[in-house]
């Protein structure tokens, strides 16, 4: 994903495009950085028009120390779980105090999320003036100064750890509401099956079993999304009816919903990130990547870990999503293949082809570590975090 500048030299209004409707808002003859790529494209089409000056593409620079006002340029097209992990980490570095300033641009639609649940008010949303950047002597690409995080979906870190070490800052944890639902003040279980991979997805099959088994005692809610083709096949593909139907219609509506939680059952997505700094009680069910990374010193949700492994892989793998190897789509045990065979490769020739239109094809058939879940231990697991 490009990082790049550009400067108006008329306004420029977009019809029928909401992603770039706030291009009509910024000044002209003003230099802005960014890293939308819809905004890229966009600005490559109708380079040398009367609108505008120029887009260029920027280096990023490495640094070689840190100063005392810091801005944060996140990578592009973050995840809401990922979001709530870069806000973690530089909450910690806020709350040191030992920066002048610290400011994070490119968090995109996360600016909500930035504001309400962290208090950071630095906040640049897809793009920042040359001016606004200025008022930092400090520009940190995170994916740039910390080698491992190039790597997050092949294998996936912490990037709240990382990101502390970085900076030798103790992690930050707000105090802990006590928790006071026992058994028998638990009345409605939700359950969040989707994530933006069929990789890290409920299956089916484990959806219905979880709504037959807990519909007797429990109202189940079950979160889905319209836009998702993942949450569309699930959705079809319930046998069961005795479940409500949630369809949050913005992440502000969601992250709502994530906060009214009494007991949550959870996959690798962005609202198990959210419910365990909400201190919400639930279990998580890890596939492909390790709890250990995405519960760090969160106890109030449990974990029941898959524990398949086949001579190419053994869970949790690391990986977050599918990919492309030698034009054939799947993970590590579909295709047969080594991890260190693809760590050798161009990672960016890994994402080429459509690899959403692949989705459906791992949900009918889902791999390894989801197929094999254990549904029996799996409940156990939830009834003893339901009791405790």
């Amino acid at each position: 994903m490009p990082y790049f500048s550009f400067c108006l030299k008329k306004k420029l209004f977009t019809k029928n495009n909401d992603r770039l409707n706030y291009l009509s808002k910024i000044d002209i003859k003003i230099k802005y950085f960014s890293k939308d790529i819809h905004l890229w494209n966009f600005l490559r089409k109708i380079d040398n028009s009367d609108h505008l000056d120029y887009v260029e593409f920027e280096k990023r620079q490495k640094l070689n120390d840190i100063g005392n006002q810091i801005l944060f340029c996140l990578p592009p097209n973050i995840g809401f779980g990922d979001a709530i992990e870069y806000a973690l980490s530089i909450k910690a570095i806020i709350n040191s105090k030992k920066y002048k300033s610290v400011g994070v641009a490119f968090v995109d639609k996360y600016d909500f999320v930035f504001f309400k649940f962290f208090n950071i008010y630095n906040i640049y949303k897809k793009i920042i003036s040359h001016k606004e950047m200025n008022k930092y002597d400090t520009i940190f690409h995170p994916t740039l100064e910390i080698k491992e995080l190039k790597f997050q979906k092949y294998i996936r870190n912490d990037i709240e750890t990382l990101i502390t070490k970085k900076f030798n800052l103790p992690q930050y944890r707000t105090k802990k509401i006590p928790n006071i639902n026992k058994k028998n003040t638990i009345k409605s279980i939700t359950i969040f099956p989707i994530s933006q991979s069929p990789i890290r997805s409920m299956s089916s099959i484990l959806l219905n079993s979880l709504i037959d088994h807990y519909s007797k005692d429990f109202k189940i809610n079950i979160i889905f999304d319209d836009n998702s083709k993942i949450s569309q096949y699930l959705e079809k593909n319930i046998s069961q009816k005795n479940f409500h139907k949630i369809m949050p219609v913005s992440l502000v509506n969601l992250c709502n919903e994530i906060e009214k939680i009494e007991f949550g059952i959870f996959i690798d997505s962005g609202p198990l990130h959210l419910a365990k700094i909400l201190n919400k009680k639930g279990v998580l069910i890890a596939t492909t990547v390790n709890h250990r990374i995405l519960l760090n010193k969160f106890d109030s949700i449990n974990t029941y870990s898959s524990v398949y492994a086949s001579k190419y892989c053994k869970a949790p793998c690391g990986l977050t999503n599918i990919f492309n190897y030698n034009n054939n789509v799947g993970c590590y045990d579909s295709l047969k293949i080594l991890n260190k065979k693809i760590y050798s490769s161009n990672l960016n020739t890994l994402q080429r082809g459509s690899l959403k239109e692949e989705y459906l094809n791992f949900m009918l058939d889902p791999v390894g570590c989801i197929k094999n879940i254990d549904i029996s231990k799996l409940i156990v697991t939830i009834n003893n975090t339901l009791k405790n």
